[in-house]
């Protein structure tokens, strides 16, 4: 395990949840690195109960793609084989890095080139469970493991609880951190599967993960489980999603499925968001930065 190294993106986190997250990685890694995207509050102190447990400050919120980035350099330089990506709030199942390693190097053996291997998610609100996604035609699938097998080709994963060969990062590149926070794992995947690599589903790897702050079910052509987020997070998915349709590895499949998600999300936010007003303004200012191809954080 000492050739596996964690990143943990924060900003202003629960202590309490954090305080899980780390534990929970502490003893399956090496080396665990806490970015912490400028928080309001400091919490140097926090790290002295961990022993591998090293906290990176940035001095303002430079979005999760740079943080990202931040930590695969920190495991570069300390030789690091394997990195694990958390947020905040995703609290990784005992056991999971001996599985993802067990995965890694009997793919790698078998010629198989993986670029990412990922966990399902359970939401701790909700107790929802997450599927693996594959693009298709105007919509998404979302599939549970094939014909009894633990492993899955899915079309992208989120970053929370992925795991790669650092050498991956040579290939593929590093996160975009013009994205800044929505869609960066959906653009590194794309890019990685453009270029012929894998993105593998690990369906008995169920961490505990919030996607939102809060969930409704809602119906449009089919029953769907749509995350709420606050309002300012409407302008960075709805930008990214035009900034990303511009891009020549991203899948026409994808952005088929995309439109429709948009439009699902206008209509959700705009009848049954507590915020509506702030949300449809988020969303109309996302949309005319994307067409203006602005990338970064919001001004």
């Amino acid at each position: 395990m000492n050739s596996c190294c964690a990143v943990c993106v924060t900003y202003n986190p629960d202590m309490g949840i954090l305080q899980q997250v780390i534990s929970a990685a502490v003893g399956q890694v090496g080396k665990v690195y806490v970015v912490d995207n400028g928080s309001r509050e400091p919490f140097d102190d926090f790290f002295d109960q961990f022993g591998n447990v090293d906290g990176i400050f940035l001095n303002e919120n430079k979005g999760i793609a740079a943080a990202h980035n931040v930590g695969i350099d920190l495991a570069r330089k300390a030789g690091c084989h394997y990195l694990l990506l958390l947020d905040q709030d995703s609290i990784l199942p005992e056991g999971a890095l001996s599985r993802y390693l067990e995965i890694m190097n009997q793919e790698q053996a078998d010629g198989m080139d993986i670029a990412v291997l990922g966990p399902r998610y359970r939401s701790p609100d909700t107790g929802h469970s997450s599927l693996f996604v594959r693009f298709n035609w105007f919509r998404n699938s979302y599939h549970k493991n094939e014909r009894n097998s633990l492993l899955f080709d899915a079309d992208m994963l989120i970053s929370s609880g992925s795991f790669y060969d650092i050498r991956m990062f040579d290939s593929v590149g590093l996160f975009d951190e013009g994205l800044f926070i929505d869609h960066v794992d959906t653009e590194w995947c794309l890019r990685a599967k453009n270029s012929g690599l894998r993105c593998i589903g690990v369906w008995d790897i169920l961490m505990t993960h919030s996607l939102g702050e809060g969930s409704l079910r809602v119906w449009f052509l089919r029953w769907h489980v749509q995350p709420l987020h606050k309002p300012f997070r409407l302008y960075y998915i709805f930008r990214n999603s035009l900034l990303l349709y511009r891009l020549p590895h991203i899948s026409i499949k994808w952005v088929s499925g995309d439109i429709l998600r948009l439009f699902r999300l206008l209509i959700v936010y705009s009848l049954f968001s507590p915020d509506r007003i702030r949300a449809i303004r988020w969303i109309f200012r996302g949309l005319y930065d994307g067409i203006q191809g602005k990338r970064g954080k919001a001004a």
